[in-house]
């Protein structure tokens, strides 16, 4: 029997959280809760969680103010959260899965099967340590990438292209490795484009800082740091333009 530990400062939101994953998540019991930083501390160190569902912001702090404070974090971590600001986008680039409020049993019962599937790999630390340093730089600097078989902690600087293959994406670096990850490309767009990165083809996102020569005429591409030619579609190429007058 997994053990599940529940920190949300809304009674009724908590109750239900409790009350769906007691019911409907099999093998998973809900042994511990609490509302603000101090009992959701205790409830931490009293329940030693498999599964950690926290809300982001609570009435006296946020979520990361009490992970700040507990070690040896070998549990999963759910976070749910009503707001899409910059801590969900931090989320999102450490890889931690989420849900967002008001959210239906269907969506709360899919993230806590996915973590119970994921409790035995014990692969947390790296994740959680990207996170809270962009919370703490507000801009995010690094991204988790998950391989089949490894999770790897990239600086974003480091990424030239990455390239859409079917409900995969390739990334190449800088130093010549290429890391593949089962997520699609439109992920990596929505989360990168604040970074100087510009999707110039449906299969291509580019960083623009490692662009170095742009062909604009017939069969137009940009030649990437790498020596990689990506091409560039034509409904693209005058926004492309546009970018490079912003650098």
């Amino acid at each position: 029997m997994l053990k599940a530990v529940v920190i949300e400062d809304e009674p009724k939101t908590r109750e239900a959280i409790t009350n769906i994953i007691n019911r409907l998540c099999h093998d998973i019991k809900v042994v511990a809760n609490g509302h603000n930083i101090k009992t959701g501390i205790d409830a931490i160190y009293n329940g030693h969680p498999d599964i950690l569902l926290i809300d982001v912001e609570l009435s006296d702090g946020t979520a990361f103010d009490i992970l700040r404070h507990v070690f040896n974090i070998d549990f999963q971590i759910i976070f749910v959260t009503a707001h899409e600001g910059y801590a969900l986008k931090a989320i999102k680039f450490s890889a931690f899965d989420y849900i967002l409020k008001p959210f239906s049993v269907e969506e709360l019962t899919l993230a806590v099967d996915k973590a119970a599937e994921a409790v035995s790999r014990k692969k947390t630390e790296v994740n959680l340590e990207t996170l809270l340093n962009n919370i703490d730089n507000r801009e995010q600097k690094r991204i988790v990438l998950k391989t089949a078989d490894e999770i790897h902690l990239v600086n974003i600087s480091d990424i030239i292209n990455c390239e859409a293959d079917s409900s995969y994406t390739h990334f190449f670096l800088k130093d010549g490795s290429q890391l593949t990850v089962s997520n699609h490309l439109k992920e990596y767009d929505e989360l990168l484009k604040d970074h100087h990165f510009f999707r110039v083809h449906h299969s291509y996102l580019v960083n623009l800082n490692e662009v170095k020569k742009f062909h604009k005429i017939s069969n137009a591409y940009v030649l990437m740091s790498n020596g990689k030619k990506v091409p560039v579609s034509s409904r693209k190429k005058e926004r492309l333009l546009e970018k490079f007058n912003l650098l």
